[in-house]
């Protein structure tokens, strides 16, 4: 089961109701089929979002106007909704991993589509009315409507499960074996497929041996307790016979004791490691995460495994964020993954062509989204340059270059006194000047357009009679922004 879409209505900084996010779906085969990339200024939203999916799942205790579009007038009523859109084999996780008295409640929600199986949820309220976002409503093909029955909130939220590091969170937490974190949930998944092997069928009998075997010396001396408090209690407030009892316990109960040691030269726990070693080590307990509960043979079906990372490339070096990236896009494969990001080390990557890629952007206190893929500059978009240019208004000397290069070839312009030519004929103005070297020797000034004297910057950093006449930034704006507008040429 993965998460098709999701559609956003006033949500925060997404105003209105057309804000909806297709998202990419693992195929099973290729990396990075699974992988969302969340690009963009900061306060753009993107971090909204995985708000929202820990919205739709788990409800929240915060009340409507802090969640509500501040751009909204107060004088308006308006609808605050978050709608996501589940596919897959939604039957067979259903059938897998709710309770079964709920499992007909479940189904009955699953329709088809094109084929596929799809189901749909929502949290809504109206806000002259409050609602009660904390409720989860199923939406029915058959009446076109979204209802809550009686009971199945609960049984949505063990669902599926979503892990989340925040960019703000202290990593030490993930290294507590609580039943939220990540440790608690690795070590959990571990040892539901152990409790059936002999070695541990052979400590539990030693445990009963011990603690509830009439016969065993912790068992007698027990009894001797037993019977004294039996006594006192039976002579101050009436007879009753009162023992000991001793429950088999489960097996994730002995992990909450543990901890993690990092020993880097020294062995300390890992709270006492620095936020860099601590966020590594959480990530690496992901991505294991992530592998063995979608490797788990302990159910026919594993449970719905959703992975997000608030900025991954926090406290990592250059390496780590690309061998980091290596590894979600492997997870990716099978798994959805959802990163937040403004890491070059990870958007320069080559491999992100079978990824998603968002790009978001906030005007006038309004959050949008758009994919990358939707108006590629290039065959082989993204780019690091294409991407800063969209996400962050950053014109780069990377993206002059693509753009350059492109045109000549679409242009089929061979060489730069052509290329120059086909520039003239389109519109661009030869208003710039620039000297050649031969050997050190400079030529006679040339005229040529903004485009050409950038690129000749850009490819001849050698040459001493120009470095006092540099491009401006202003300029290289200027210069990407005509050769963006002369690829409409070529639809």
């Amino acid at each position: 089961m993965f998460i098709e879409s999701v559609k956003i209505e006033n949500f925060k900084g997404f105003h209105g109701d057309n804000n909806i996010l297709q998202l990419k779906i693992p195929d099973g085969v290729t990396e990075g089929s699974g992988l969302n990339i969340f690009v963009g200024e900061n306060n753009s939203g993107k971090s909204t979002v995985f708000e929202i999916f820990d919205f739709i799942k788990d409800g929240t205790k915060k009340d409507i106007a802090d969640l509500l579009n501040k751009s909204i007038p107060t004088n308006t009523a308006s609808m605050l909704s978050v709608e996501v859109t589940y596919t897959g084999n939604i039957r067979n996780v259903i059938n897998n991993h709710i309770q079964g008295n709920k499992v007909g409640t479940f189904l009955s929600s699953v329709y088809n589509h094109n084929g596929q199986e799809k189901f749909k949820v929502r949290r809504s309220a109206d806000i002259d009315n409050e609602g009660d976002l904390k409720k989860i409503l199923f939406w029915s093909e058959t009446n076109g409507t979204h209802s809550n029955t009686a009971g199945i909130d609960a049984p949505f939220k063990k669902l599926y499960d979503n892990n989340f590091i925040w960019a703000d969170t202290n990593p030490s937490d993930e290294s507590k074996f609580g039943a939220s974190t990540i440790c608690g949930a690795l070590l959990k998944e571990i040892a539901a497929g152990h409790i059936s092997t002999a070695e541990y069928q052979q400590f539990t009998q030693v445990y009963n041996n011990i603690f509830n075997n009439p016969a065993s010396q912790l068992r007698t001396r027990l009894a001797q307790i037993e019977n004294s408090v039996q006594n006192v209690f039976s002579s101050q407030f009436g007879h009753a016979n009162i023992s000991f009892t001793f429950d088999e316990p489960q097996i994730d109960s002995f992990f909450k004791t543990a901890g993690i040691l990092i020993d880097d030269g020294v062995s300390v726990p890992m709270g006492e490691k620095g936020h860099g070693m601590q966020r590594a080590v959480a990530l690496a307990l992901l991505q294991v995460y992530a592998h063995i509960t979608a490797t788990a043979s302990n159910t026919p079906v594993s449970k719905p495994f959703f992975l997000f990372i608030d900025e991954p490339e926090i406290c990592l070096h250059p390496s780590g964020q690309k061998k980091l990236l290596e590894a979600l896009m492997i997870i990716s494969k099978e798994r959805q993954v959802f990163i937040t990001t403004h890491s070059p080390f990870l958007l320069s990557s080559p491999k992100l062509r079978n990824a998603g890629l968002f790009i978001f952007k906030k005007t006038n206190n309004i959050s949008s989204v758009s994919r990358a893929d939707t108006s590629p500059m290039f065959p082989w978009s993204p780019s690091w340059g294409e991407i800063s240019y969209k996400a962050y208004n950053l014109p780069t000397v990377e993206l002059h270059n693509e753009l350059y290069g492109h045109l000549q070839e679409l242009s089929s312009s061979n060489t730069i006194r052509s290329f120059e030519q086909w520039l003239s004929q389109n519109g661009i103005q030869r208003n710039k000047q620039w000297t050649r070297e031969r050997q050190g020797t400079p030529q006679q000034p040339e005229q040529t357009t903004l485009q050409t004297f950038i690129r000749n910057h850009i490819h001849h950093p050698e040459n001493n009679t120009m470095r006092g006449n540099i491009y401006t930034q202003s300029e290289l704006d200027q210069s990407i922004a005509e050769m963006v507008g002369l690829l409409a040429l070529f639809p």
